[in-house]
């Protein structure tokens, strides 16, 4: 958790000066350089975080028949900062070579394990208030149709896509895709840590309160995030254009696919916030197991799942040209920002590919533990290069 804060900071922070954001995309050199800072900030954010643990637990110590450390004071806090700090950089260790040598992204696939275990645990203790009548047959019946139900819809919403068609400047046809993970979880987070001070019920009052908060944060968190007027601005810098070449369309249509997204993981992010609720007090199912269905819960599991298998799809059609040396070109900012580059490549002749190694719920896009890299061949790999540059450096020289 410490790293992913600090990638949630320096992308806030990429957001406030987009100066900062640019530098750290345009090359593999500086990539690396944000990736120091992010890190860097983890270290921070980990000591700061193990300060006051060390303090709650000295506060448990004080209490009458707690003895469960045996020095307290300066030395007990600096051997848990210590250890902690030690622990997240194991960690991050660890996900590098995860990024490096294995499928997946390391950060998802290490966040993920501790959730499958929660999963794990989950289920054992539904068995466990069935084995003492806590639960009758027909609840846990229910409870697992409710499981099959919202995985089948996470899956939806996951693989659902908006496609724009539009023209590179050879006129050849290439789709972007708005997906609703262009809005991430962090919404219902938002709304889960605002609607927290007050008791959220079952009845019309309280439901209307939770959409309209949900809606408000992921409408202003699609609108950081997603920034239909920059992919806009890619689109015309690399000459591309709408159907039936009317230019107007473009931002239209990523506007109208923005709130067809929202609208989807509103739905989404309703049903999350609502069944831990149901499940507790209807069927008398624990708060561990309806917990499931929150924000760090079955979604992310489902995202790393489509990750692994995009990132294999990537590999696969690499090996198909095993006579071409595939090397590292740049890291685009997202998804649609990386087919544009795609095909403006193919527009003169060179064949990219797109790795795309990112964490679809848990992290928003942008960050050292997301985006996507294309791929080209060594022979391709200068001209390439000089064909982005040279489209950056024209678009600059225009007034927007």
């Amino acid at each position: 958790m410490p790293f992913i804060h600090a990638c949630l900071l320096v992308q806030i922070i990429g957001f406030l000066i987009p100066g900062v954001n640019r530098k750290f995309f345009s090359s593999k050199e500086n990539s690396k350089l944000m990736s120091l800072f992010t890190v860097i900030a983890a270290v921070f954010i980990s000591a700061f975080h193990a300060y006051f643990t060390a303090l709650d637990i000295e506060l448990l110590n004080s209490f009458p028949g707690f003895n469960i450390i045996g020095y307290e004071g300066l030395l007990f806090q600096l051997t848990t900062i210590v250890s902690i700090i030690g622990g997240v950089t194991i960690l991050i260790i660890v996900s590098e070579f995860i990024n490096r040598f294995g499928l997946g992204n390391g950060v998802a696939v290490i966040f993920s394990s501790e959730i499958l275990l929660r999963f794990i645990f989950a289920i054992d203790q539904v068995s466990i208030f069935y084995g003492r009548n806590l639960i009758d047959f027909a609840s846990l019946i229910l409870f697992g149709f409710i499981c099959l139900i919202f995985i089948y819809f996470a899956r939806y919403v996951t693989l659902f896509n908006r496609k724009i068609e539009f023209c590179a400047s050879d006129d050849e046809k290439f789709f972007i895709r708005i997906r609703p993970l262009w809005i991430g979880i962090w919404p219902l987070i938002i709304t889960e840590s605002t609607l927290s001070f007050f008791d959220i019920s079952l009845n019309i009052l309280s439901f209307s309160t939770v959409v309209f908060t949900c809606a408000a944060a992921s409408f202003l968190y699609a609108k950081i995030i997603y920034q239909p007027r920059r992919f806009y601005e890619v689109l015309l810098a690399r000459k591309c254009k709408a159907h039936k070449n009317q230019k107007k369309i473009i931002e239209d249509a990523l506007n109208q696919s923005m709130i067809y997204c929202i609208c989807l993981s509103l739905c989404l992010f309703t049903s999350m916030y609502y069944l831990p609720i149901i499940l507790s007090k209807g069927l008398g199912i624990s708060f561990l197991s309806s917990g499931l269905f929150g924000a760090f819960g079955i979604i992310i599991l489902i995202g790393l799942y489509y990750d692994i298998i995009a990132q294999i799809k990537f590999l696969k059609k690499i090996n198909k040209f095993p006579d071409m040396d595939w090397q590292f070109l740049v890291v685009a900012h997202d998804e649609v920002h990386a087919e544009v580059e795609k095909a403006c490549l193919r527009s003169y002749g060179i064949m990219s590919e797109i790795n795309p190694s990112y964490f679809n719920w848990g992290m928003p896009i942008r960050t050292v533990a997301s985006g996507y890299s294309l791929y080209v061949s060594k022979k391709d790999k200068s001209r390439a290069l000089s064909i982005i540059n040279k489209v950056k450096d024209e678009w600059h020289e225009k007034s927007i």
